[in-house]
């Protein structure tokens, strides 16, 4: 339930960044710089309007996107630094982490391990900076007992 809700948002979130401009290049089939109306930038590979290949998103809070797009979502292997600090390295899938991959926090916490739909689910190893580890089997971003 949470993925189709989470998959709605994006939907309605791409939708609200329908205008937009090309800056530069081939923003049709080949490499360029696209920018929407809230100010994200595209810099990369282009296949029929859309950003489709290697690629750098960056957003107007302070994120950016580095890695493989598909159809204009996050999709392949990519690194993402989030507005708060922390930092993903992993695989995507509909503008989602999905698959395995690497959260790191600003506070020292590391999460490494399987995700699905944005959240830690499957096998996967958080460590804290004073050396706890909680490691297992996770489920919607918590760890089963």
């Amino acid at each position: 339930m949470k993925g189709i809700v989470i998959g709605i948002c994006m939907v309605l979130l791409l939708a609200g960044q329908s205008f937009g401009a090309c800056i530069e290049g081939d923003c049709v089939n080949g490499h360029g710089t696209y920018e929407w109306e809230d100010g994200t930038r595209y810099i990369g590979s282009i296949r029929e309007k859309a950003p489709d290949g290697e690629g750098t998103m960056l957003y107007p809070d302070g994120g950016e996107y580095v890695g493989e797009m598909k159809s204009g979502a996050r999709s392949g292997k990519g690194e993402m630094a989030f507005p708060d600090g922390k930092k993903y390295s992993g695989e995507w899938s509909d503008n989602l982490m999905n698959g395995q991959g690497v959260m790191n926090w600003l506070d020292g916490r590391k999460y490494e391990g399987q995700w699905m739909d944005g959240m830690q689910h499957g096998q996967g190893r958080l460590s804290y900076p004073n050396g706890q580890v909680k490691e297992g089997e996770w489920e919607d971003g918590d760890l089963l007992d």
